[in-house]
């Protein structure tokens, strides 16, 4: 696991106090690293993948880029942080993780672990002794110039200055402490006397709703008295008054049945009348179809008494001129085909005048 912050700001070479060694081999080990290694992604726990970036170690910072020309110069933001800082190296073991040869891995004191696979042992030895030599750097210019007891006195100095300021910020806890127990108590206050309110207020709201129901009993109680005063005092009066009532309504029932048998004769005369107007008017066409039908009798019968007045003048217009016995036979016959011709017509005269007869309707009907 890395831990990622921010690039920082480029730093003066760092100084180194190694004991035992050389200064020829404590610079070259102080210079700047750089080179591929492979960072199984995850860490030590979850790491199942591995990544292969482009590590960068100056101090006691060891960056890590996808590729190296991302890395340009310090300035340049990477991908990723590890910091020296209390960090533990180690070899991973025979087999590596994964099986993957050629592993370490930096630890921290919380658990924190990244884990490194270079591509030859001597790559990987090259990179460990570089961790460790960066981990005991000195990058302060200052404490590089002091001996090792004046560091050690700063150092004192320091953890004393860190005790007081210890004391200092548990004071201001106390005071904290205080302020709180003091706020808690009278948050306690304000939540016993919200209780009191509250249960003043259940108090106020029983009441309320007692007395609002006394007065709801009161008020059905006047009201029913009240009636029951009306009823007694103006009994006669109620009475009186539903009597009229029931008489009106009475009246009224007669008076509706009246209007509907009114209404009823008035339909059934409306009924009468237009049938008497069609039978008017059928009387109307009756009579003009008789008057019509009576001309032609007489029409016919003004030819019927024509015909017959030319036959009697041929019959005697023949005895005149003294026709044989032959001519006489046959005229007589035709007289006598006439004459029954007449007779016909006379019958059909009469037959229509009865009919025309029937028809006519007489002064009572009108």
């Amino acid at each position: 696991f890395s831990r990622t912050c921010a690039p920082t700001a480029p730093r003066a070479p760092p100084l180194c106090s190694m004991p035992g060694d050389a200064d020829g081999d404590v610079e070259s080990l102080l210079q700047t690293r750089q080179g591929f290694l492979s960072k199984l992604g995850g860490g030590q726990e979850k790491g199942h993948k591995w990544n292969r970036r482009w590590f960068v170690l100056r101090d006691n910072i060891l960056m890590y880029f996808n590729s190296p020309k991302d890395f340009t110069g310090f300035r340049d933001k990477p991908s990723g942080v590890v910091l020296l800082e209390e960090a533990n190296v180690r070899e991973s073991g025979e087999g590596g993780y994964y099986g993957r040869p050629f592993t370490f891995v930096l630890s921290h004191s919380g658990g924190e672990s990244v884990v490194l696979a270079a591509e030859t042992e001597k790559e990987m030895v090259e990179w460990m002794q570089a961790v460790r030599t960066s981990r005991l750097c000195v990058t302060d210019a200052e404490a590089a110039a002091m001996s090792e007891a004046q560091r050690q006195q700063a150092a004192e100095a320091d953890i004393d200055a860190a005790v007081h300021r210890r004391a200092d910020a548990e004071a201001a806890l106390a005071t904290v402490d205080k302020e709180l127990s003091e706020v808690q108590k009278t948050h306690r206050e304000v939540e016993a006397e919200k209780e009191r309110a509250e249960k003043e207020l259940k108090e106020l709201m029983a009441r309320f709703k007692l007395r609002k129901s006394l007065l709801h009993w009161r008020h059905r109680k006047l009201t029913f008295s009240f009636r029951a005063l009306v009823t007694i005092v103006f009994e006669g009066r109620i009475d009186k008054a539903r009597g009229a009532k029931a008489s009106a309504d009475a009246r009224m029932a007669a008076a509706q049945q009246e209007l509907e048998a009114a209404s009823a004769a008035r339909q059934k005369a409306e009924v009468a009348k237009r049938k008497s107007e069609e039978m008017y008017v059928r009387e109307l066409e009756l009579k003009k179809q008789s008057e019509a039908e009576e001309r032609e009798g007489d029409r016919l019968a003004a030819h019927e008494a024509d015909l017959r007045a030319e036959a009697e003048q041929e019959v005697g217009v023949l005895k005149q001129a003294g026709l044989g016995k032959l001519s006489l036979d046959r005229e007589r016959q035709e007289c006598l085909d006439l004459r029954m011709q007449l007779e016909r017509c006379r019958a059909e005269g009469e037959l229509l005048q009865t009919k025309l007869k029937r028809r006519v309707p007489t002064g009572k009907s009108k």
